[in-house]
């Protein structure tokens, strides 16, 4: 078996990067707006309870294509992708993004897991709380350093209305019997949570908002500069 993670320790969060530079073409200034309402409309999908992996397939297509290869170039708009090495410059505006509240807010919701997918009772949740983020420029990866906590999820208030304290009793007994048999029923926090399971779901997530070209750090006339996630190390501290 492999490592667990813990709920009594500090853990590192390694997520290595790339920038790309996705360069718009000038006959069509309109499109980085246009790129820019794409992903508005992916992140709707993705916080909608109904989301699917079909619904990246439509107004986002473009933009999946155009990431598929050092150099691409899109058959519909003619916009080039290509990864671009770290300058101080672009250190720079990694720095400055990743303090926005909208990269923390969006990197609070990514390393929430939602665990009822994986036997754990419905309204389960795994969430990193992080004390820092910062970007590495020796090996070029952001670092999260924080705790992970176990939510649990909320009992339903009890709708026995007894009229004696017999009643209650045996209402009780029966509550306390019930909840004992549908907790049986899933894993709690004292069950394992493999690291690289969590690894692997995290990554996957991230995945998710590379297709889409979330995370801008710099925009200009013709071009913008995006920071991609492409894996997910978890690490005791």
């Amino acid at each position: 078996m492999g490592a667990s993670i813990s709920l009594d320790s500090k853990y590192r969060l390694i997520l290595t990067t790339e920038v790309e530079c996705i360069s718009v073409n000038a006959r069509d200034s309109s499109m980085s707006a246009s790129g820019g309402a794409n992903k508005k409309e992916a992140h709707k999908h993705r916080h909608n309870e109904s989301d699917s992996e079909g619904s990246h397939s439509g107004s986002e297509s473009s933009s999946s294509r155009s990431g598929s290869g050092s150099d691409s170039e899109s058959e519909s708009d003619g916009d080039k992708t290509y990864s671009v090495k770290l300058t101080p410059e672009i250190v720079s505006y990694i720095r400055s993004y990743i303090r926005k509240n909208q990269f923390l807010d969006e990197f609070d919701l990514i390393t929430e897991i939602e665990l009822d997918k994986y036997s754990h009772a419905p309204g389960t949740a795994l969430v990193f709380n992080s004390d820092s983020i910062a970007f590495m420029t020796n090996n070029q990866t952001l670092e999260a350093v924080g705790e992970w906590e176990y939510i649990e999820p909320e009992k339903p208030a009890s709708k026995s209305k007894s009229k004696n304290s017999r009643d209650r009793d045996r209402d009780r007994r029966r509550d306390d019997d019930d909840e004992h048999h549908e907790d049986s029923q899933y894993k709690t926090k004292d069950d394992e949570l493999p690291v690289t399971e969590i690894e692997n779901i995290l990554t996957e997530k991230f995945n998710e908002y590379n297709k889409t070209r979330e995370f801008v750090i710099h925009e200009s006339k013709n071009s913008f500069l995006v920071m991609l996630i492409k894996s997910v190390e978890v690490v005791k501290v």
